[in-house]
């Protein structure tokens, strides 16, 4: 799966320090960039089993940071931290970043190991923010820290009625995280992470990072593109895809 392992419950005190220091109470506009000017440089960066830049700019990886590559490798979950410090301008420090918010996905845990890593994921690079999930349908959804990620997991990638109801629902002045689920062999998974921005045109873009392409974004807002991602993630040997969409405000 393409996904990074979760930091040991043994370290949720200096993760909660971690956090409280260098995630919540930082938000500098002044480091930050248009969605677009972060993105770009991370096109084309070659995929790497759990690689991710550090807030250093260290070409590393999530569960050995003592490792350093003489260049860029990224993957899912690197790329979207990674993007994230230009777009959000927070440094968001990787130990924070694999923290498990709910201590359910640990070794050992009844669900599966990191079966919700996805899910803690988008929600550490945004935390303490005011984000939203994006839904189909009319009325005030929960906040995404509440929900239940084992019962509630946005909607069916594939639905295009869902797609054209949600994807005018992401301001120009959002950013989107997304969180893809599937159930293998009965244990649900959030094995994928991605960005969803508007660009200068106002069009919708999908940027990620995937073993085959590297990274790469599509355009979502065009059928041609959101015929791609479908087609990119259209295999239903384990049942239909969902996917989990928070926005957060950009840096003003």
């Amino acid at each position: 799966m393409d996904v990074t392992r979760l930091l040991p419950r043994g370290q949720t005190l200096l993760v909660a320090l971690a956090v409280a220091l260098a995630v919540c109470c930082i938000f500098d506009a002044a480091l930050a960039a248009a969605p677009s000017d972060a993105v770009t440089p991370l096109l084309g960066t070659p995929y790497r089993d759990d690689g991710v830049d550090d807030p250093a700019g260290r070409h590393t990886l999530f569960a050995d940071q003592s490792r350093t590559f003489p260049d860029r490798g990224l993957n899912c979950s690197g790329f979207v931290v990674t993007a994230s410090r230009g777009i959000l301008g927070r440094p968001l420090p990787l130990d924070a970043m694999r923290r498990d918010r709910k201590s359910d996905s640990g070794p050992g845990a009844a669900a599966g190991e990191d079966w919700d890593f996805g899910y803690d994921l988008i929600l550490n690079v945004t935390d303490g923010l005011p984000r939203r999930l994006l839904v189909p349908g009319p009325g005030l959804p929960p906040a995404p820290e509440a929900v239940d990620a084992a019962r509630f997991r946005g909607f069916p990638l594939h639905d295009a009625a869902a797609w054209a109801a949600v994807l005018p629902k992401l301001a120009p002045g959002e950013v989107a995280y997304a969180a893809l689920s599937k159930e293998i062999k009965g244990r649900l998974y959030y094995y994928h992470v991605g960005v969803l921005y508007r660009d200068a045109a106002g069009k919708v873009r999908f940027a990620h990072a995937t073993p085959g392409r590297g990274s790469h974004e599509l355009m979502l807002s065009e059928p041609a593109g959101m015929a791609a991602f479908r087609k990119a993630f259209a295999e239903k040997t384990f049942g239909e895809k969902w996917i989990l969409l928070v926005a957060a405000p950009l840096p003003k």
